[in-house]
């Protein structure tokens, strides 16, 4: 049963990882001119509006589109091979696309969408995001549930099989935690005249090997001044 849940969460979450980028190809922005509207792709690529009309690439659209690939192709790639950092890599990526596209739906749209077209008589005076913006934010996060259930489920499925030679995730992670803070605790801290002697060395170093520099620098330049 636990086996065909993971594989459903594994599919559902390449599943709504494609969704998102079919999204793109719906309307994103809406302009005042001519009740013009473009989709996703064309405002992540730039493309020709018009006869003779274009809009110029948002890096930002551009970047979300291609971190989406990239999840979508990597959440594929989770099929045929098992890798836990894979794994963990969908999940980082749909959790980056997902907040960065929320990041977009709630800002002014100006910041996000070149209303600098090139035919001089379009003059963009507003801009507002169609809610096909928001949504590609939504399911991107459902997408991060089912990569990030995925990867618990898989734990502990893997956790069952080895009959408890390998700890649980949440487990290994707070004793990655604890590990780090007994070894946070082993740092001696220099007292302040070594500080200061410390630093006083540093600030020498740094006046001699300047000094250095501008006599060769000074040197080579005279050279070149008797040369030429």
């Amino acid at each position: 049963m636990m086996k065909i849940i993971n594989k459903a969460c594994q599919i559902l979450a390449t599943l709504l990882g494609v969704a998102a980028l079919v999204f793109f190809f719906f309307d994103f922005a809406i302009f005042n001119v001519n009740e013009l509207s473009l989709s996703g792709l064309q405002i992540a690529f730039g493309a020709e509006v018009a006869d003779g009309i274009n809009i110029a690439k948002s890096a930002d659209i551009l970047f979300c589109f291609i971190l989406g690939v990239l999840g979508v192709a990597m959440s594929v790639f989770t099929f045929f091979r098992k890798s836990n950092t894979l794994k963990y890599l969908v999940a980082a990526d749909n959790a980056a696309v997902a907040i960065y596209m929320l990041v977009i739906a709630l800002s002014n749209p100006w910041k996000f969408v070149d209303t600098r077209f090139t035919a001089d008589f379009l003059k963009v005076t507003d801009v507002a995001y169609a809610p096909f913006v928001l949504i590609v934010s939504i399911v991107m996060f459902a997408a991060l549930i089912a990569s990030v259930a995925f990867i618990l489920i898989s734990d502990h499925i893997e956790v069952l099989a080895s009959k408890g030679a390998k700890k649980p995730l949440l487990k290994r992670i707070l004793h990655f935690f604890k590990d780090y803070k007994s070894e946070c605790k082993k740092i001696v801290w220099p007292g302040i005249k070594e500080v200061l002697k410390n630093t006083g060395i540093v600030l020498v170093m740094f006046v001699v090997i300047g000094a250095i520099i501008w006599l060769v620098d000074f040197g080579l330049s005279q050279l070149l001044g008797i040369i030429w």
